[in-house]
């Protein structure tokens, strides 16, 4: 949960609708819960003395009830969609700026394709949690305890059968998020290989075609598309077992209540309107605990994708400016002298050692090598993509590269 108040921070700007948001939907649900009550007088009272006046004035309050509530729904998903995509840019952004500041050390960590992946899919999956499943978050825990506690305000005694089947659907819902958990991380490296492997075949479509190897790469895409396939399955299988079960639970819970109710209607301890309104308490709670859970199943799938997005932020650059570095090259003049340089911090040996030259402002220079033999390490430095030269290190990170342009051809 750490990952996900970090995350939380880019809201910024987007915070006030998230939180205007959330208060529609506690109005939006006082509404509906109202609506129940005023329907079981309409029963009770309207319908059972004949009485038109009252039966129309008891409507009229259900329908300004359902349109106050219809307009804090609409409300509210326009301030939802507002904060979840703004909220999904700022992240985004965040990712896109941190790996700006990689060297090439970071990027060994990290796939292309992965970046690409939690920069894309994993921060989709974070707005539809926020936008899909920010509502039922707030509102579930609300209708399921005033929900409550209006049946057991109605008949306690048929409101017992709500105590019996809570941790039913508790204990259900447990074992289906703890059984699909860990499965949406392994969806997600799914789809990081499957990334990586369109992405090699693209960037290598002419040297694809000229040796003929259209069927290899299709064997490998299907090698790839096979597992995320199967790992969607293996995952959705368990997933969807959400709905059947809680609906089993809830209609089991119907038809108890119908049976008992039916009986005590017949003995005169419980009138016609107030069964009726029972009900519908009965469905809003049962609907708001089938929501609940889809809510986890969405947090159990982003958490995943918060832990991906996360790891992305938190990578640290190896490359860093040390204080009253040189932010400016004077006339564009650069000299070096017994300069070393080697790919990684850790490495034994550097890869070019004790070079002197002098560079000076308009001159051109041509480094030559064999095919097999690296050229790299000259100008791939200067731009601050690897660990700076040895004796470069009171320099800013980029400054060099930033007073050197560096194409790069082979002949």
């Amino acid at each position: 949960m750490g990952e996900l108040k970090r995350l939380l921070r880019y809201l910024g700007p987007y915070r006030k609708d998230l939180l205007i948001g959330a208060l529609l939907v506690v109005v939006e649900t006082c509404f509906e819960l109202v609506i129940p009550v005023l329907m079981a007088d309409l029963i009770d009272v309207g319908v059972a003395n004949q009485d038109i006046d009252y039966v129309l004035h008891k409507g009229g309050q259900m329908g300004i009830c359902a349109l106050c509530a219809l307009v804090t729904g609409l409300l509210y998903a326009r301030f939802a969609a507002r904060a979840s995509y703004g909220w999904g840019a700022q992240v985004r952004r965040a990712q896109f700026a941190q790996v700006q500041r990689y060297s090439f050390a970071n990027l060994d960590h990290f796939d292309a394709a992965s970046l690409v992946t939690r920069m894309t899919t994993d921060v989709t999956v974070l707005q539809n949690a926020i936008n899909g499943g920010f509502r039922p978050l707030v509102r579930s825990p609300i209708m399921l305890v005033m929900g409550v506690g209006l049946s057991f305000w109605m008949n306690a005694r048929l409101a017992v059968i709500f105590i019996v089947c809570a941790p039913i659907l508790g204990a259900i819902l447990f074992c289906i998020v703890r059984k699909v958990a860990p499965m949406y991380g392994k969806l997600q490296k799914a789809v990081d290989r499957l990334n990586n492997v369109v992405q090699e075949n693209l960037t290598a479509i002419r040297a694809v075609k000229a040796f003929v190897r259209g069927e290899a790469e299709e064997e490998r895409f299907q090698v790839v598309n096979s597992r995320l396939a199967d790992t969607s399955k293996e995952t959705f299988r368990w997933a969807v077992l959400n709905l059947p079960s809680l609906q089993l639970t809830m209609y089991t819970a119907i038809v108890l209540i119908m049976w008992f109710g039916g009986n005590m209607i017949l003995d005169g301890d419980l009138l016609v309107g107030d069964l009726t309104g029972f009900l519908s308490y009965v469905f809003q709670v049962m609907n708001s605990m089938m929501m609940l859970s889809n809510v986890f199943l969405l947090l159990t799938r982003s958490l995943a994708s918060v832990h991906r997005i996360t790891q992305v932020l938190e990578e640290q650059p190896q490359i860093t400016s040390p204080q009253d570095a040189v932010t400016q090259v004077a006339d564009g003049s650069v000299d070096f002298e017994g300069v070393s340089f080697k790919y990684h911090a850790d490495a034994q040996e550097y890869a070019l050692s004790q070079v002197d030259l002098q560079s000076r402002r308009g001159r051109l220079w041509a480094f030559w090598a064999a095919p097999a033999r690296p050229r790299a390490p000259w100008y791939s430095s200067f731009p601050a993509f690897t660990t700076p030269p040895k004796e470069l290190s009171g320099w800013a990170a980029g400054t060099c590269g930033s007073m050197i342009s560096t194409p790069c051809g082979t002949r």
